[in-house]
C-alpha cells in the first residue's frame, strides 16, 4: 500500500462504520503514487473525468449502493473533476463533498501557457493538460448546480488559495464552506479526521440518518 492510500484509507472505515459506503479508486496517471494504468504525460482533466464517469457507472449498478443517494468526493484536482462530472451528471447524484477543491487550475493552465512553463509542482507535464484546462468555465459549472454542496479548506492553502472555495460556496448558492484553521492543501492528522467527521455529518444530516453513529 502506497503512502497516499496509507493517509487515506481511514476515510473509507469512518464512512463504513456510519453505515455508508465509500468507492475508492485511482484516476490513470492520476500521480506517481498511482497503481492505476496510464501515464501522467497523457493526463488530462477530461481523462480524470472520463475515469470518474466509468466509475460512477459501475457504482449506480451495484447491489449495495441507494443510487438515489450517491455523493461524489474528492481532493484538488480530484474535486475539481468531481464538481465537472457532478455538473454534467446532475441526474445521478445526490451532492458533492469537495475538500480543498482545486477551481484554480483554469487560472493556473493560462498562467503556465502564457509562460511557457510546462511543468506542475516539478513535474512535466504537456500542453495539452493546459489547453483543456483554460477552458474550462468554473462560474458555470458552478452555477445552477442546485444541489448540496459541501466545501471543506484550509486557510493556510498556498496551493489553492481558499478564496476559490469562498467564491464557488457564492456560486453554488446551495453550499455550505467549512474552514479549517491552519490547514494547508492536503488534510493530515487531525485536520484529515476533522474533515473526514465533517463530511460524514454532511451525508447524514441529507439522507436523515442520524440515528448512525
Amino acid at each position: 500500500m502506497s503512502r497516499l492510500k496509507e493517509l487515506r484509507i481511514h476515510h473509507g472505515e469512518g464512512f463504513a462504520e456510519s453505515g455508508i459506503v465509500c468507492v475508492f479508486f485511482d484516476f490513470c496517471g492520476g500521480g506517481t503514487a498511482s497503481t492505476s494504468d496510464g501515464d501522467m504525460k497523457n493526463m488530462t482533466i477530461e481523462t480524470e473525468a472520463a475515469d470518474l464517469d466509468a466509475v460512477l457507472d459501475t457504482v449506480i449498478e451495484l447491489p449495495y449502493i441507494n443510487s438515489e443517494a450517491i455523493y461524489l468526493q474528492g481532493e484538488s484536482q480530484g474535486g475539481f473533476v468531481s464538481a465537472i462530472v457532478g455538473a454534467r451528471r446532475k441526474s445521478d447524484i445526490k451532492g458533492l463533498i469537495l475538500w480543498y477543491p482545486a477551481f484554480v487550475i483554469p487560472d493556473d493552465a493560462r498562467k503556465r501557457l502564457e509562460t511557457g512553463n510546462s511543468s506542475m509542482f516539478g513535474r512535466e507535464i504537456t500542453a495539452e493538460y493546459d489547453n483543456v484546462a483554460k477552458n474550462i468555465d468554473v462560474k458555470q459549472l458552478q452555477r445552477g448546480f442546485g444541489k448540496p454542496v459541501l466545501l471543506i479548506h484550509g486557510d493556510r492553502d498556498d496551493v489553492v488559495p481558499i478564496e476559490y472555495s469562498r467564491e464557488a460556496a457564492a456560486n453554488y448558492g446551495y453550499a455550505t464552506l467549512k474552514e479549517i484553521r491552519g490547514a494547508g492543501n492536503g488534510f493530515d492528522g487531525q485536520d484529515s479526521v476533522n474533515a473526514r467527521e465533517m463530511s460524514i455529518e454532511f451525508v447524514k444530516i441529507y439522507e436523515g440518518i442520524a440515528g448512525l453513529k
